[in-house]
């Protein structure tokens, strides 16, 4: 069942009657659905630099018009594949935590 499944999947691929593909990613402890051309941000410090391609391991859910492959909790590494490039990696504005405690004298900022 499963290898007709593929060998489907793999028909439509080949004929590009795929639809639009979309994948949801596992990235620094975040999910993101992305299609081709997305661009992501995601926060923190991270350790590639501009113009490193990566192969996205944690791939949860591959889809098009008329198929969705769900992994179980995610898809082996054979089945999908998924690649991006850094394009930029910058400092985003700072947060700042404001603690108060209302008629007690208390504020703290980080």
């Amino acid at each position: 069942l499963l290898t007709e499944l593929i060998s489907k999947v793999n028909k439509q691929l080949q004929q590009q009657r795929e639809g639009r593909l979309f994948a949801v990613v596992h990235v620094c402890g975040k999910q993101f659905k992305v299609t081709t051309e997305d661009i992501i941000i995601i926060e923190g410090n991270w350790a590639p630099q501009i113009g490193d391609k990566l192969k996205l391991e944690k791939v949860l859910l591959v889809g098009g018009s008329d198929f969705s492959l769900i992994g179980r909790p995610i898809l082996s590494s054979e089945l999908v594949s998924v690649h991006a490039t850094v394009i930029e990696k910058a400092l985003s504005h700072i947060k700042t935590i404001f603690r108060k405690k209302k008629r007690q004298q208390y504020q703290r900022i980080n």
